[in-house]
């Protein structure tokens, strides 16, 4: 499932999360850390992927999980979460559009 990342998006969590650091909402700021533009918050993104799922299951819940990041996600960029379930667990993978993996995962779900 595709995403695209906004610049909107993530100052809106910023603001319900309380964590404005500047690598997340100023260019600037990103740039001087290193990267070419401001990133999502990584617990964004594992929101994200447990709400993208929980969209498409609603008759589950979500009990566990564990995400590990491997890459910044850029603002404005198009991301691919992928799920895969295996029993009571789903596994994600999100990618940006070159393929690189930039964060994988695991939920345990059950029915509601």
């Amino acid at each position: 499932m595709k995403k695209q990342i906004t610049a909107d998006a993530i100052q809106q969590y910023a603001i319900a999360s309380k964590d404005t650091a500047a690598i997340h909402l100023n260019v600037e700021a990103a740039v001087k850390a290193g990267y070419k533009r401001p990133v999502a918050h990584g617990m964004y993104i594992m929101g994200l992927a447990q709400s993208l799922y929980l969209t498409k299951h609603p008759s589950q819940w979500i009990t566990t999980y564990h995400m590990k990041f491997q890459k910044p996600l850029l603002v404005d960029t198009v991301a691919n979460f992928d799920f895969e379930v295996c029993d009571d667990h789903i596994h994600v993978n999100v990618a940006v559009e070159s393929g690189d993996v930039i964060a994988s995962g695991t939920f345990s779900v059950k029915e509601r």
